[in-house]
């Protein structure tokens, strides 16, 4: 589940946003003047992101190396990193 909040509400909710982002693994989106400023995630999650991209730009040099690249769209879609 994701929620998204403007910068003056997440101030005042701040605490609860940061246990449900914790404890309930969602991830909550803060807008500045209706633009996603910043996103609240679990430190897990946020490990498992960082894993997937340093997996996937390991196997990019590898490709690079053989010749067999893969596009950068194709990567992101395997990765689930579509932007929407």
């Amino acid at each position: 589940m994701s929620d998204t909040l403007p910068i003056t509400e997440a101030r005042a909710k701040f605490g609860s946003l940061v246990r449900r982002a914790s404890h309930a693994r969602e991830r909550i989106t803060i807008t500045d003047h209706g633009q996603p400023a910043a996103v609240l995630i679990n430190p897990q999650e946020l490990a498992d992101l960082e894993d997937a991209l340093a997996l996937a730009r390991y196997r990019e040099s590898q490709a690079a190396r053989t010749g067999a690249a893969v596009p950068h769209d194709a990567v992101r879609a395997r990765l689930g990193l579509e932007r929407g």
